[in-house]
């Protein structure tokens, strides 16, 4: 099968132990990447450098991309997409896991020619096993096209994509929280092909805080700029941005413990 790199960000914030998990399971897949390109975006713990020394004397296939300070996820994917070697790129996170045959299941899938294959993922509470849902996604193009034009169609973490179609598409930008949803939208605009297979090869690791930082008027008023350039882009009919700034309203305007609740009843009715 084609060689493809794994494209990690990790900032100064993460947790050292979760990060050695990740890596763990990357290094137990029953296909093993030709690199790991791992940027640092700012300076980083100690704790986080001895795991990233550790590792790489192990497994001496990193190529290390340095920020000199923090520039976000966005920015930190950029740079990273241009440092990757391979045409295929794994996405990976620093906190979430990942069964042994994902890389596997998406490198076959993503030579049938698809520009993006992603899969459904698990999400896991921190601290114990419970599955608290499935997040389920599409499996063709145009229903993945279609579920675009409400939110986000593909577990970005999750993805494998290919570099061409990425750059071609403009690459990364700083769109906080955003990153990925603004990446679909052009790459789809571009003519780009996705795929969503449809079995959860990916685990994400969730919390109480997670929930409570994406609230308040400061998250809303990015979102809303974010929706309105997607209507701009010529991705979103005015009824779409009409409909998404009003869900979007709602949601982030929630007193906390309402949100918490109202997702905890989707995940259960997800489960179902």
């Amino acid at each position: 099968m084609e060689s493809f790199s794994v494209l990690i960000s990790i900032y100064c914030k993460e947790n050292p132990a979760w990060f050695r998990l990740a890596l763990d399971s990357v290094f137990s897949q029953t296909i093993q990447p030709a690199e790991v390109v791992l940027v640092k975006d700012g300076p980083l713990t100690e704790e986080l450098e001895a795991v990233i020394k550790e590792y790489e004397t192990k497994y001496p296939i990193f190529h290390i991309v340095i920020n000199e300070k923090n520039l976000g996820l966005g920015l930190s994917l950029r740079k990273g997409v241009e440092a990757c070697s391979n045409e295929i790129i794994a996405r990976m996170d620093t906190d979430d896991i990942i069964p042994p045959d994902r890389f596997e299941k998406q490198l076959e899938k993503i030579n049938e020619g698809y520009d993006v294959v992603s899969c459904w993922s698990r999400l896991f509470v921190d601290g114990s096993n419970e599955v608290v849902a499935i997040k389920k996604r599409p499996e063709n193009h145009e229903d993945i096209v279609k579920l675009a034009h409400r939110r986000s169609p593909v577990c970005h973490a999750a993805a494998f994509m290919r570099k061409s179609a990425v750059l071609g598409a403009g690459n990364y930008l700083h769109r906080q929280y955003y990153e990925d949803y603004n990446l679909w939208v052009r790459m789809i605009l571009n003519g780009s092909k996705f795929y969503n297979i449809q079995e959860a090869l990916y685990d994400v690791r969730t919390t109480e805080e997670q929930l409570n930082r994406r609230a308040g008027i400061s998250y809303l008023r990015n979102e809303l700029k974010y929706l309105k350039e997607f209507y701009d882009l010529g991705f979103y009919t005015k009824k779409d941005l009409l409909v998404n700034s009003s869900i979007r309203i709602a949601a982030r305007m929630m007193p906390g413990f309402v949100r918490r609740s109202v997702f905890k009843k989707i995940w259960n009715h997800n489960n179902k």
